[in-house]
């Protein structure tokens, strides 16, 4: 009985693993390397390629998602394919590419972390959780000043200095986990109306 309920609790813990996974499946550093490329004036033609993969893999990704940020990111996703023909003849404005990528990126980051404050606690996820604030800590720049970003990035900074928390076992643990959740939520509901 005892070896039954451990197998039970193992295939649980794969199946939730194999989510997590899914749930964050597309790289974003591959939206690193076609930004790289356009800066440096590459192939034009494998740039569209890399375009073209990189909106697969961010719509299978986005999936049924149900956050607010989903819609946002599907939006872009088409504004960044209304470029391609310009990206093509050579006619594009880097510029303005580059800054689609960016804001696709920091979307896509805030979705994920959307996604884990929906899943509940964040106890032993602060690898996951700082590697998403970070890109979203990025992406603020392309926001410019004002109050809002300001709050934002002071939240996050708060979020990434108690992440190493949510690694703790126990009641503090679960403090730690309370207290970022909330920080996190309210600097991604002011990201949310400004992007």
């Amino acid at each position: 009985m005892m070896n039954k309920l451990k197998q039970i609790l193992l295939l649980a813990t794969i199946a939730l693993c194999s989510n997590s996974l899914k749930a964050q499946s597309f790289d974003l550093s591959s939206l690193d390397n076609i930004t790289s490329m356009i800066n440096k004036g590459g192939n034009n033609t494998k740039v569209v390629g890399l375009i073209g993969g990189a909106m697969d893999g961010i719509k299978s990704e986005i999936g049924n998602s149900n956050s607010s940020f989903a819609p946002k990111i599907l939006g872009q996703v088409a504004n960044l394919g209304s470029m391609i023909p310009a990206l093509k003849s050579g006619n594009i404005n880097t510029n303005l590419i580059t800054k689609a990528i960016s804001t696709i990126k920091t979307l896509i980051a805030a979705n994920r972390l959307k996604n884990m404050l929906g899943q509940g606690s964040l106890l032993g996820k602060s690898s996951q959780l700082s590697s998403n604030v970070g890109v979203l800590q990025q992406g603020l720049g392309m926001l410019g000043g004002g109050s809002k970003v300001d709050k934002i990035s002071s939240l996050l900074n708060v979020v990434n200095k108690k992440s190493p928390k949510l690694e703790k076992d126990g009641l503090f643990g679960k403090l730690a986990s309370k207290a970022i959740s909330k920080k996190l939520g309210s600097s991604l509901d002011m990201l949310g109306g400004l992007i």
